[in-house]
């Protein structure tokens, strides 16, 4: 005859083994995950740098740029009446041309597609940060969030100066 402790015992033991191997696998886990995140960042890291040293060399070869790409990070100028879209790093150069040449306002996704890129998230973000510096750097405008347009075809906004 079964006794029924022992039945429990003999499950409890089974129990116990396959929660300690769901441990092991879960530490296992955790480590590849920490060291796959430590790898992305890297890759993130390795990205931006990368960016910033093709932007520097890029605005290095426009006239009159070198000092201002020596300064610092600053590569996007701000606009004036007196510069033109060669006065911007490469990098940026496409993207203003392509703002400045649609009709309308253009999102970063679509951008992405009208340039040739993939489109996948991180070249939809590269994008939207680049378009959100020429903003910022006044070569561009943003209507509405995520919606980029040229500084001809801008809305006049109120209150805005002459």
């Amino acid at each position: 005859m079964v006794s029924i402790d022992g039945l429990l015992d003999t499950h409890e033991v089974s129990v116990r083994e396959r929660v300690e191997s769901l441990r092991a696998q879960v530490v296992r886990v955790t480590a590849e995950l920490g060291e796959a995140e430590l790898a992305l960042e890297h890759v993130a890291i390795t990205r931006a740098t990368l960016a910033i040293v093709v932007t520097a060399a890029g605005a290095a070869a426009v006239p009159g740029q070198e000092s201002e790409a020596a300064a610092g990070p600053s590569l996007v100028p701000v606009w004036r009446a007196d510069l033109t879209g060669a006065h911007l790093p490469v990098g940026y150069r496409d993207l203003w041309r392509a703002v400045s040449g649609a009709p309308g306002p253009v999102r970063a996704q679509q951008l992405a597609l009208d340039l040739g890129l993939q489109v996948t998230a991180a070249k939809v973000e590269g994008l939207r940060s680049k378009l959100k510096r020429l903003v910022a750097r006044g070569w561009i405008t943003e209507p509405a969030p995520g919606a980029f347009t040229s500084r001809a075809t801008a809305p006049a906004l109120p209150g805005a100066g002459s």
